[in-house]
């Protein structure tokens, strides 16, 4: 018998203690910059540069100045960043959103009642979406936020460049509509084939407005980012929270390259 056996200390009789630690807490130092950056960009380059191409061959009126705007446009995109990130369920969501809603009131110092109402559509479709009642986290909720994510700045910059509307314009937009439709599809339809069939339709529409363009190398590279998403990153289920970070930088890619061959 070994004379230098130590036996376990003793528990009187109840479970043996086990070291509880303590849970990570969230701090300033885990929050994606680097995604929320990439993103606002996309966003503003999305919403700011087609407006002022299409504009270039027109007869435009006085630019009007409005710093406020692009602020008012930097803080929609930061919010919807933030929205996407936590899901659309999360009630802190609401708080954010406040932001804006307080930005309307500068903004209507320096423009129209109509222009003030267009660009308060994006906040107010983010707050519809959210409300469980309403039921709009779905392929309604992504139509209704493609269709104001389209219209919201494009428009409202469109005629801060050139002081009217043209239905030219408008249409032209429809590129815009359906890259909003294909890669944000997976953020409103999450289940399995129903989300991979969501995306591969509109998809498949986006593909086909990309192949009526001239061909050339832009419009294949955009093409090849279309077809990538869907077989790679939609099929793979990428998570939630890197989805809104990483399609809006594709997004961005695919309606410049679109975009950027305009005339």
């Amino acid at each position: 018998m070994d004379h230098n056996y130590q036996a376990p200390p003793q528990t009187n009789g109840g479970p043996n203690p086990t070291i509880k630690r303590k849970p990570t807490k969230n701090t300033w130092r885990n929050f994606p910059y680097i995604s929320l950056l990439l993103a606002t960009i996309s966003q503003l380059l999305i919403w700011w540069i087609y407006p002022l191409i299409y504009s270039k061959n027109l007869e435009g009126g006085q630019w009007q100045e409005n710093p406020l705007l692009l602020f008012y446009s930097v803080v929609c995109a930061v919010v919807i960043f933030s929205t996407f990130r936590r899901g659309l369920t999360d009630w802190k969501n609401y708080l954010i959103l406040l932001i804006p809603a307080l930005s309307l009131y500068f903004l209507y110092r320096r423009m129209s009642g109509q222009q003030v109402l267009l660009v308060a559509l994006l906040p107010i479709a983010l707050v519809l979406i959210q409300s469980k009642w309403l039921n709009l986290q779905n392929i309604l909720g992504l139509i209704m936020f493609s269709g104001v994510a389209t219209v919201t700045f494009p428009v409202t910059i469109f005629y801060q460049q050139n002081t009217y509307l043209t239905i030219p314009f408008l249409l032209s937009l429809l590129p815009l509509l359906l890259s909003y439709l294909f890669y944000m599809s997976s953020l409103f339809v999450t289940q399995g084939s129903e989300m991979r069939l969501t995306a591969l339709v509109f998809g498949i529409m986006l593909l086909l407005n990309v192949l009526s363009l001239p061909w050339n190398i832009w419009t294949i590279l955009a093409s090849l980012i279309i077809i990538f998403t869907w077989m790679i990153l939609i099929n793979l289920n990428l998570k939630r929270r890197y989805r809104f970070g990483v399609y809006a930088v594709l997004q961005m890619i695919t309606v410049m390259l679109i975009f950027l061959q305009q005339k």
